[in-house]
């Protein structure tokens, strides 16, 4: 199974987001709601801006998306939720 990539961020104040784009090499998604547990709140950017960020985990075991706790989206897409980030692809089962 490939890692799907994360088609879009909104969440431009995170340390990983360049132009809406996530270059963190890959993130993971979950506890009991869909968050970012990578998004981290920084005035810098970095990361690997070679490369769009993957999901690696997702821990959100309600998803319809989650396999195994793998993400079987063909790519998501992260925003704003309260003052975090969240896959605004989950869907629950």
């Amino acid at each position: 199974m490939e890692m799907p990539k994360i088609a879009m961020c909104d969440m431009t104040e995170c340390f990983y987001n360049a132009k809406k784009v996530c270059h963190a090499p890959a993130i993971n998604i979950g506890s009991d709601h869909p968050l970012c547990d990578t998004f981290m709140k920084g005035g810098m950017h970095g990361g690997a801006m070679d490369m769009t960020g993957s999901v690696g985990a997702c821990k959100v075991d309600h998803c319809r998306h989650n396999t195994s706790f793998l993400c079987s989206a063909q790519s998501i897409k992260v925003g704003h939720h309260g003052s975090h980030a969240d896959c605004k692809t989950y869907a629950p089962r």
